[in-house]
């Protein structure tokens, strides 16, 4: 009976004795090698205060992809065309868009934005449903725009190009951009 008795107090002083807060203190905790990896969104960043009510068309559904092959480059336009370039103003005709976008991963969408002598705008969106030949990593896409209608002979002007992939990377070509490449920036309405 003494040998029980004298166990329970060792039992009891070993307990009293070791600090409560000792765990996480164990070598193996430290053995191995790790990676953190964080996302941060900045307060100013519009995705943190957005209603959600007024959706850009241009921006994807998140994947949520992090990591070493995450996609962080924007498409490329390796080719683009207006056709007709000139159009009679007393024809309702719509103008034919086609331009080649290349991505590392997949394109999500293009926008062409043109501009009339009166402020007007006239705006083409390129989507996965436009894509005439390709994939979505390297395909020709072509869609249908109309001018609003007019009297007046008057010069339309290609404004840009935005181009966007699926992961929401974007490249905006502006008028001069294109004209560098060669390509058509004008329609002209007689």
């Amino acid at each position: 009976m003494h040998y029980r008795v004298l166990i329970v107090v060792i039992i009891i002083s070993l307990a009293l004795a070791s600090p409560a807060s000792a765990y996480g203190k164990s070598v193996e905790d430290l053995v191995g090698s790790f990676s953190i990896g964080k996302t941060i969104k900045i307060g100013s960043s519009s995705e943190c205060f957005s209603s959600g009510d007024a959706l850009d068309p241009l921006t994807p559904p998140q994947s949520g992809a992090v990591g070493p092959l995450s996609d962080d480059q924007a498409p490329s336009l390796a080719g683009f065309s207006i056709e007709p370039q000139q159009l009679s103003h007393a024809s309702i005709e719509p103008i034919n868009l086609t331009a080649h976008l290349i991505d590392d991963q997949a394109v999500w969408m293009a926008r062409a934005a043109f501009s009339g002598p009166s402020g007007q705008e006239a705006i083409a969106l390129l989507t996965s449903e436009d894509r005439t030949a390709g994939t979505a990593k390297d395909g020709s896409y072509s869609t249908q725009m109309m001018l609003p209608e007019g009297n007046e002979t008057c010069l339309w002007q290609l404004q840009n190009i935005t181009l966007v992939d699926q992961q929401g990377n974007r490249r905006v070509l502006s008028e001069e951009d294109l004209r560098d490449l060669g390509l058509p920036t004008m329609i002209n309405v007689i």
